[in-house]
């Protein structure tokens, strides 16, 4: 794939996908988990290596692709692309490209070829995922390894035969993504797993092929490969995906929640609508997958910042309080959001009922009762954001500027809007690099 044969809507949405990104690292610059990330790996003092974005620091490009991944996955802000495939693959090429000084295009190419590759990888699992209490890991990390290896691979110059061992070896090294750490008690360490470590593996993995090294070959389809362990029917469908392009429907996020909260959130929000005021006589029933169910019900308050982000009662309940998104600050600052009263009671009267005839996280029906008899309801299965209902352009470089210029700045945030959108006329991708690096003297408090 030359990037001149990519249709320009794929090209486009890329570009958005980098832009999108970026905002979600420079956000999560703000969180208390960036200065534990941050101080895990050492700081460059020479120039040298990678940026840092919305900081002055530099790492060598493990610890870039590490810190910038974290970063980028905290907020739970990223696309929904293939899974999460943004975040890995972005990650990637930002701190691989600027180490090699690569031009715009070659990074456009690697961001396509590695977003793509993790959707199809992706998406030969999900329509049979077996439920994550019957294998205990989430989908995402094995498919973003493969497509952050992908993207790699171009941008290190991969024949056809070693791309495809830089892919084997990533699905090989990749961890297995437990779901214990997503969806349960994972303590600050979550954000590694759907960015950093698919990055970081994956690089990892083009460089050992570019040496020579090999990988396993039957990692996806074989008997006791990556299909045979997620689901109970995979298979990679290659005719399915002629002239068809993950890219050119994408699912973006607007709530910063899990994705698989973003239809009962919307839903809530049609509904409270309707109703005005939360009044603490209703009683809110909301129906999702099973496998939903099993990992975002709770039946106790939110314990972390991280936990407020993967908690259905908690998101749905500030849904019928009148939030229109789940904000950043909503978990940043989530225990001073449970001293709310009203907020409290909505969260004790959400009855989350798993519902089989649901298997995709986009459905869901949400049901609002009160004392006096009243009932109402509302059905979703496109919730902002998804293929159905996408964000514009403008969406998503609004939803940028929001998160990116409290920390670099309304002027270098829209320079950055400016050169990404026109990606290709770089000559080098550290000229991107500097819009997101500036002295601390420069930035926004």
């Amino acid at each position: 794939m030359a990037i001149d044969t990519v249709p320009e809507e794929v090209r486009r949405q890329a570009r958005l996908c980098l832009l999108d990104s970026v905002g979600c690292m420079l956000a999560g610059t703000r969180t208390q988990e960036a200065a534990l990330i941050m101080d895990c790996e050492p700081a460059l003092l020479d120039g040298s290596g990678a940026g840092i974005v919305g900081t002055s620091q530099r790492r060598d490009w493990r610890g870039a692709v590490r810190v910038n991944g974290y970063l980028g996955d905290v907020l739970e802000l990223n696309d929904l692309i293939g899974g999460h495939a943004s975040i890995g693959v972005v990650t990637a090429t930002l701190a691989l490209a600027e180490t090699l000084g690569a031009p715009g295009v070659r990074a456009l190419e690697a961001l396509v070829r590695g977003i793509e590759v993790t959707a199809r990888v992706y998406g030969a699992v999900y329509p049979s995922l077996k439920r994550y209490t019957d294998m205990a890991l989430v989908p995402v990390g094995i498919p973003s390894s493969i497509g952050a290896a992908a993207a790699a691979a171009c941008l290190l110059e991969l024949d056809e035969d070693r791309t495809q061992q830089a892919m084997a070896i990533a699905a090989g090294l990749a961890g297995w993504c437990p779901a214990e750490v997503i969806f349960g008690n994972g303590g600050t360490v979550k954000p590694m797993l759907f960015g950093a470590q698919p990055a970081d593996t994956g690089v990892t993995a083009a460089w050992y092929a570019r040496a020579g090294m090999t990988g396993p070959a039957a990692i996806l389809d074989g008997k006791t490969g990556y299909f045979a362990t997620a689901s109970s029917a995979g298979h990679l469908d290659t005719a399915a995906w002629e002239g068809r392009w993950a890219l050119s429907q994408p699912r973006r996020k607007l709530h910063a929640c899990c994705g698989y909260l973003h239809a009962p959130v919307d839903a809530m929000r049609r509904l409270a609508r309707q109703l005005g005021p939360y009044r603490d006589d209703r009683r809110i029933e909301v129906r999702v997958a099973p496998y939903v169910a099993d990992v975002v019900a709770k039946d106790r308050p939110p314990h972390s910042a991280n936990d407020a982000r993967f908690h259905l009662q908690f998101c749905v309940a500030l849904a019928a309080c009148g939030a229109d998104v789940i904000l950043p600050e909503h978990s940043i600052a989530f225990e001073q959001q449970l001293q709310r009263e009203e907020l409290r009671t909505a969260m004790a009267r959400v009855v989350v009922r798993p519902d089989p005839a649901m298997s995709h996280y986009h459905q869901c029906e949400v049901s609002v009762s009160d004392g006096g008899g009243r009932a109402v309801s509302q059905a979703l299965s496109a919730p902002r954001g998804s293929p159905q209902e996408p964000l514009s352009d403008e969406d998503v470089i609004g939803k940028f500027m929001v998160l990116s210029a409290p920390v670099i700045g309304s002027e270098s945030a829209r320079r950055f809007v400016d050169a990404c959108l026109a990606l290709e006329q770089l000559g080098d991708m550290r000229e991107l690099s500097t819009l997101l690096s500036l002295p601390p003297k420069e930035r926004m408090p």
